[in-house]
């Protein structure tokens, strides 16, 4: 299977922000409905990076989507990122059977400009960047003995969509591969196998570290 598929797609769901992490929404704020139609292909952000704008970074993001007739859902999608300590924008959306995967761009920040939304049907949404190694994970022998062996690694993010499959009670699996280095410029000291369960009807069930690679 290849761990390289392009995030570059479009499909249809719901997007909420929450930090989902096992069977239910933790907490989960649903911000949609957003849909496909919140895909915003980038115009120039120079002024907003660059401080030229009167306006702090997340406002002129906005105003930037506005004056450039970006679609209300993609301004929609953009405002309860703000909102949520993530200014950014989504910048391409994947069908994922009934869930979705939607990619988000971060125009401002020094590192890691690009991020994913696993999004179930029920509008519930995870960050997969987030929290990449929790605390459940590194009680398990698979990190402890990479982590000896690495103690200086840490999870390095975007994760890559590695692909899906079909779980025998009618839902799906859905693979993300997360590298693991020492440093930015360093090569990979292995990559990070997290599968998220989905059930029959698009809800996202679970998550587990599946293997240090």
């Amino acid at each position: 299977m290849s761990t390289r598929f392009s995030r570059r797609l479009l499909g249809c769901a719901v997007l909420a922000l929450s930090g989902l992490a096992t069977a239910q929404a933790a907490g989960g704020r649903h911000i949609g409905p957003i849909d496909a139609r919140a895909v915003w292909q980038e115009r120039s952000l120079s002024a907003c990076r660059s401080g030229q704008s009167p306006s702090a970074p997340d406002v002129c993001l906005l105003r930037t989507m506005q004056r450039s007739g970006a679609h209300p859902q993609a301004i929609a999608a953009a405002r309860m990122l703000v909102k949520a300590n993530k200014a950014g924008f989504i910048s391409a959306w994947r069908p994922l059977g009934k869930a979705a995967l939607a990619t988000v761009t971060y125009p401002f920040r020094a590192n890691t400009n690009e991020g994913s939304l696993l999004i179930g049907s029920d509008g519930a949404a995870i960050d997969v960047d987030e929290d990449a190694v929790r605390e459940e994970d590194r009680a398990t022998p698979a990190w402890q003995a990479f982590a000896a062996a690495h103690p200086d690694t840490v999870p390095f993010a975007p994760a890559e969509f590695v692909g899906s499959t079909a779980t025998s009670d009618g839902g799906q699996s859905v693979l993300f591969s997360t590298p693991l280095i020492t440093c930015h410029a360093c090569a990979e000291d292995g990559a990070l196998l997290v599968a998220y369960t989905i059930d029959k009807a698009g809800i996202v069930r679970e998550r587990k570290l599946l293997t240090i690679k």
